[in-house]
């Protein structure tokens, strides 16, 4: 593990407030952790003593129970960071796995805490994103609570689907992942999409779906 440099800490959008030399000031507080993919980084129930912030690569935040059940959450980069909701000791309360060769800076909560009595706007920006964050999960809730499996697989795939030769094509999901993501089985999940297909709304091919014409909101 090595301190990160002013210039590393630049590219991080927590710390965009601070100058050149502030930035070189707190370097040191720093470490540098690297994870391979897959890695857990983090679990639910842990009292982390680090807010780790992403240098490069993406985690994944998740839920599971011990029969194996795992429920997907957010997905966050590079600026990105976790352990925010534990700054006093409190258990974290989701699973983060590595979904690629992960770079972080973390400091200690400590040291943290003494970073944001020393620069209010950094301060004033973590709540910022915080609240932001809350938000998401607030909406996430919202869909889980107030619309069907059938609602939350067609919000997940128009949103997980990109402009791909003037087609919306998502990335491969198989209907694990997809039930993983919006609290269903995976027969569910397929049933779904078969319904869809011959519905003429998405196409199948080698785990990725495209979207032919926007579906119904409701079946």
């Amino acid at each position: 593990m090595t301190a990160p440099t002013a210039a590393d800490l630049t590219a991080i959008p927590l710390l965009v407030s601070l100058s050149q030399e502030d930035l070189e000031a707190i370097a040191q507080l720093f470490t540098v952790r690297s994870y391979p993919k897959d890695a857990i980084v983090a679990t639910e129930g842990d009292r982390l003593d680090l807010f780790n912030i992403i240098m490069s690569g993406r985690i994944q935040f998740f839920w599971h129970d011990e029969a194996g059940y795992q429920v997907k959450l957010g997905i966050d980069g590079p600026g990105g960071h976790y352990a925010d909701v534990t700054l006093d000791g409190e258990p974290i309360l989701m699973s983060v796995i590595a979904l690629d060769d992960l770079r972080v800076a973390s400091i200690p909560m400590a040291g943290l805490k003494q970073l944001l009595l020393r620069y209010p706007q950094v301060g004033f920006d973590l709540l910022k994103d915080v609240v932001a964050r809350l938000r998401r999960l607030v909406e996430r809730t919202k869909t889980f609570t107030m619309e069907d499996v059938y609602g939350r697989v067609v919000k997940l795939l128009l949103a997980a689907a990109v402009e791909t030769d003037d087609r919306l094509v998502t990335e491969r999901l198989t209907h694990a992942e997809i039930g993983q993501r919006v609290g269903a089985t995976r027969e569910m999940v397929g049933r779904i999409l078969r319904d869809l297909a011959r519905g003429g709304y998405i196409e199948v091919a080698r785990g990725r779906i495209t979207i032919l014409r926007k579906p119904p909101r409701r079946w």
